[in-house]
C-alpha cells in the first residue's frame, strides 16, 4: 500500500467533513502530551511532585497528560516543562501551499 494515498485521503476526508484543522491539533496535543510524560517519567517525577512544582493540583496534571483528551494552553506546557527542568520551544513554520481561511462549519437543515 502506498502510504502517501492513505494520508492524502485521509486529509481530504476529515476536511470534506470541516473537521481537519481539528484533527491536527489534537493530534499535536498528544504528541506534546506524550512528550512531556516521558520527560516526567524519565525524571522519575511522580504525578504529585510535578504538580506541587507546577503549583497546581494533581487533577490538573492528570488532565494536561491525558492522551484521550488532553486539555493545555502555553502557560500549563510551561510550567509543566519548567517543573521537569526542561525548556519549551515553539515555532509556526510556513506550510508549502499558500494558507487559506479554515472552512466554515455545515449547518444541519432546520
Amino acid at each position: 500500500m502506498n502510504r502517501r494515498r492513505i494520508g492524502s485521503s485521509l486529509d481530504s476526508m476529515f476536511d470534506q467533513l470541516g473537521e481537519l484543522e481539528e484533527v491536527k491539533i489534537l493530534t499535536q496535543k498528544k504528541i506534546l502530551a506524550r512528550q512531556i510524560d516521558q520527560a516526567r517519567r524519565a525524571g522519575n517525577v511522580s504525578i504529585s511532585e510535578m504538580a506541587r512544582r507546577m503549583g497546581t493540583s494533581r487533577m490538573a496534571v492528570h488532565s494536561l497528560l491525558d492522551p484521550a483528551k488532553p486539555t493545555m494552553t502555553i502557560d500549563s506546557v510551561s510550567r509543566a516543562a519548567a517543573a521537569l527542568g526542561a525548556d519549551l520551544e515553539m515555532k509556526v513554520v510556513s506550510r508549502r501551499s499558500p494558507c487559506r481561511p479554515p472552512a466554515k462549519p455545515k449547518r444541519k437543515a432546520a
